[in-house]
């Protein structure tokens, strides 16, 4: 029969079941979180060329071009702003996940820790 203090200590090889376990989940996580921020970027479309189509021209540009291109150029800022705050969604709801998970871990472990001192 053991004794009673060897009883109190904590059999290692469940703990290393438990840090193997959380470094599989960790490293599946982070990479279906890199798969989907590569898939989520690679649908946002790149902004288009400013005025790429027009011949360069010896004259200066009229007010009307000018327009034109101001116009352009705020169509290009709403596109990229619009495609960094997508970015920025999808970032946030990554971190929120890996909060989750993390959190789920470190019950996990307490858990374990509470069951294995009684």
């Amino acid at each position: 029969m053991g004794s009673y203090s060897s009883a109190l200590i904590p059999d290692p090889e469940e703990f290393n079941s438990v840090v193997s376990l959380a470094e599989k989940l960790n490293e599946q996580v982070a990479h279906v979180a890199d798969e989907r921020l590569q898939s989520e970027l690679q649908t946002l479309a790149t902004p288009p060329g400013l005025n790429s189509d027009r011949p360069p021209s010896r004259h200066p540009p009229n007010l009307e071009q000018l327009q034109t291109d101001l116009r352009d150029l705020r169509d290009q800022f709403e596109l990229m702003k619009t495609q960094h705050n997508k970015e920025i969604k999808l970032l946030m709801n990554e971190l929120d996940e890996e909060k989750r998970i993390r959190l789920t871990l470190q019950m996990e472990i307490q858990r374990m820790k509470k069951h294995m001192s009684k």
